[in-house]
């Protein structure tokens, strides 16, 4: 800092040089300096100038010690307020039980969480154990997360269950129509329409049955994505699915009200449900998710003196990269069993409770509390028998930001 003293009527100047930054202390006054013997001489003259000197190194002292720029004090960034679903997400994608996270919002102080800020884990003391920024990825499972956490909530015990995969309620025809038809992915053939409503028609394709979306209904009006798809969540009592249909289901659902309408409409084309079915990947059987599936050896696992059988899920183990993340679907699994429709149980985890028992919703039950056998990931309660099997379905975040074309979750 550079601090210059100046004085006006002829007085004399000092500079001091400590860094860059330039001060200016200016004073005036009606004393004459240049009658020094004057000076000397004078009693009350020579107290002023006493006076003078210590008023200057007062005020010099004053701006001394004020921070300049460089030196003033960062601005504390505030903590956002986070609803249930966003502490319930961002704690288990990124803390542990012992643990928990807050979020500090950017340089654009916008309210809300955004690309940019803050994500700290914190102790249950409330000592930082580390940080990260929030990115664009993050943001968009995020959003994906509490919406697929939203809709499974809402839709309480979702479906009527049926071995047939898909169904239309009421909606059988009275003889099947037989026609040609071009898959997404080039396939040709032929299908037999069995059901049909407004919206959708059942049609087997090789002896598997599917959801077709219409393009026109009855009345020849076109048929959108957005409003097909709201229609199964509408009117649940008119579909009936198996296991894993809702999680296809509640996957496009959630990217539908991630995205937005018009971004859905214009990239999910003529939608094509059955299981996990997939029709925009190569994967054909990821129902719209990035998965992983671990299997076991026969016999690696026995419940109640029951073993599994070859290609069963493995068990899940958090020690293999395994985690519990709300807004995952899981897949609950029956030992010895790879046939009956009871072979098990796919679910979305919805979060962890305080008495540490764990949340999912699935399929015709609902939301069900699940305890595990001392932290073995073999369960108790409902669903006594089952145990946790190593399949992980994450969001596919690529897919979804590929669909943002307006770039609204961001924006």
């Amino acid at each position: 800092m550079t601090t210059s003293i100046a004085y006006n009527n002829n007085y004399q100047a000092t500079r001091f040089n400590n860094t860059t930054q330039t001060q200016n202390l200016n004073f005036s006054t009606s004393f004459n300096w240049s009658d020094t013997q004057s000076l000397l001489s004078n009693p009350n003259q020579h107290l002023q100038v006493v006076l003078l000197v210590m008023q200057l190194l007062q005020q010099l002292m004053q701006q001394l010690n004020q921070p300049t720029a460089e030196q003033a004090p960062m601005s504390t960034a505030s903590t956002l307020n986070l609803n249930p679903a966003e502490q319930s997400i961002l704690t288990s994608r990124f803390a542990d039980t012992k643990s928990q996270v807050i979020v500090l919002d950017g340089t654009n102080q916008d309210g809300k969480i955004s690309i940019g800020d803050t994500l700290v884990v914190q102790s249950s003391s409330g000592q930082e154990l580390k940080r990260s920024t929030l990115t664009k990825d993050d943001l968009y499972e995020l959003r994906f997360r509490e919406n697929m956490l939203k809709n499974g909530l809402a839709i309480e015990t979702g479906w009527e269950f049926t071995d047939q995969l898909v169904s239309i309620k009421e909606g059988t025809l009275a003889e099947p129509e037989i026609r040609s038809f071009t898959g997404a992915n080039g396939q040709t053939g032929h299908e037999r329409v069995l059901e049909r409503n407004q919206f959708w028609e059942v049609v087997e394709r090789d002896e598997s049955r599917y959801l077709l979306m219409r393009t026109a209904n009855d009345q020849g009006q076109t048929v959108q994505a957005s409003d097909a798809l709201n229609d199964i969540f509408t009117h649940r009592d008119s579909y009936a699915f198996d296991c894993a249909s809702p999680m296809s289901l509640l996957n496009l659902k959630s990217s539908l009200d991630t995205i937005g309408q018009d971004d859905f409409n214009q990239h999910a084309g003529q939608l094509l449900l059955s299981s996990w079915f997939d029709q925009y990947d190569s994967s054909n059987f990821d129902g719209g998710y990035l998965s992983t599936v671990r299997t076991a050896e026969a016999g690696a696992i026995t419940i109640n003196g029951i073993h599994n059988l070859a290609g069963e899920t493995a068990l899940f183990d958090p020690s293999k990269g395994d985690r519990l993340i709300a807004g995952n679907a899981y897949y609950f699994d029956l030992p010895g069993d790879t046939s009956s429709s009871a072979q098990g149980w796919n679910a979305l985890y919805l979060g962890q409770n305080e008495d540490g028992s764990h949340n999912f919703w699935s399929n015709s039950i609902g939301p069900i509390a699940v305890d595990f056998t001392e932290n073995s990931y073999l369960t108790s309660g409902f669903l006594t028998g089952y145990y946790l099997g190593a399949v992980v379905s994450d969001p596919n975040t690529a897919r979804l930001q590929a669909w943002d074309s307006d770039q609204s979750v961001v924006s």
